[in-house]
């Protein structure tokens, strides 16, 4: 899979992409922060994108599905971390829709960073 998600407490997902994402998987990953926010709350959201990501599945539909108007009421913060060149594409995948959380994006380097932002 390119895509992973963990649960570093209850309020914090991580979650973690490599190669291509693929839309079959985003959409699991997505039900499983769906059930983890139904059984522990509001959460701040981490999206590592690690080294050898290459982009989203080509050709592809990316829509909302049903959970994200639920996954977006109860994100608090959202840091995206990763090399620079994926930024713009990041933010505007994102930013699909509007949004009511604030979003930050961070260069790979700076983990410590985007956790203390998290957090604040």
């Amino acid at each position: 899979m390119a895509i992973s998600v963990t649960f570093e407490n209850p309020q914090l997902a991580v979650i973690r992409t490599h190669g291509t994402l693929l839309r079959a998987e985003v959409d699991a990953t997505k039900h499983l922060v769906h059930d983890h926010m139904q059984a522990h709350g509001k959460q701040h959201v981490l999206v590592l994108i690690e080294d050898g990501f290459t982009n989203l599945e080509a050709f592809v539909s990316w829509d909302d599905i049903e959970v994200d108007h639920f996954i977006q009421k109860n994100i608090v913060r959202l840091a995206v971390v990763g090399d620079l060149r994926w930024r713009d594409s990041a933010l505007l995948y994102l930013f699909n829709s509007m949004v009511p959380f604030q979003i930050e994006y961070f260069p790979a380097a700076h983990n410590v960073l985007a956790d203390a932002w998290l957090t604040h």
